[in-house]
């Protein structure tokens, strides 16, 4: 992973994964064409062939999806456009009252070097609470409390976050390869 480029757009991501791996990565931020799919490991291909065509270097590009099941896995990969559209509030308004809200955050981490894109992938299950809490962290974070914490991502310090990584799991991955 030595002279690999990390492409992101959110400075917050590169910290995190500046932590996960325990040394400075390089990364650019690159406007990467999305596509429409609940699927983050497709995302994070697609968008790891458009940075490296970019970039024209090896790169590392990750995406993060929410799917919670009493929405059939909604949003999945298009939790941004969620976000922008209803907020995280909203999102939490979405899980009909009687439904048990349980949900999955997970991350694809794509790397691509020009001659194939392998992607790695982590997963948290955990439960969407009922109104955002805390306010730290990014994006959803403040609605998604992962299984075996009494608190959301929002609440927790960058230590207590990292034991329930979905990021950390797929870079482990990611450095494994």
């Amino acid at each position: 992973m030595a002279d690999l480029l990390l492409v992101t757009s959110n400075p917050g991501k590169a910290h995190e994964v500046e932590a996960i791996i325990g040394r400075p990565v390089r990364h650019l931020a690159l406007d990467l064409p999305e596509i429409q799919t609940l699927d983050v490991a497709e995302v994070a291909r697609h968008k790891a062939l458009e940075a490296f065509r970019r970039a024209e270097h090896a790169v590392v590009v990750e995406d993060t999806g929410l799917y919670i099941d009493a929405l059939g896995g909604l949003p999945g990969a298009l939790v941004k456009w969620f976000l922008e559209a209803v907020g995280p509030a909203g999102i939490c308004a979405l899980v009909p009252e009687f439904a048990i809200p349980t949900a999955v955050a997970r991350t694809a981490v794509a790397l691509c070097d020009g001659g194939r894109v392998v992607v790695y992938t982590g997963e948290t299950r955990g439960v969407i609470v009922e109104e955002p809490v805390g306010d730290g962290g990014f994006g959803w974070d403040a609605i998604f409390r992962p299984d075996g914490s009494e608190r959301t991502f929002a609440q927790m310090d960058a230590a207590e976050r990292a034991v329930h990584s979905m990021r950390r799991q797929a870079f482990e991955h990611l450095a494994a390869w």
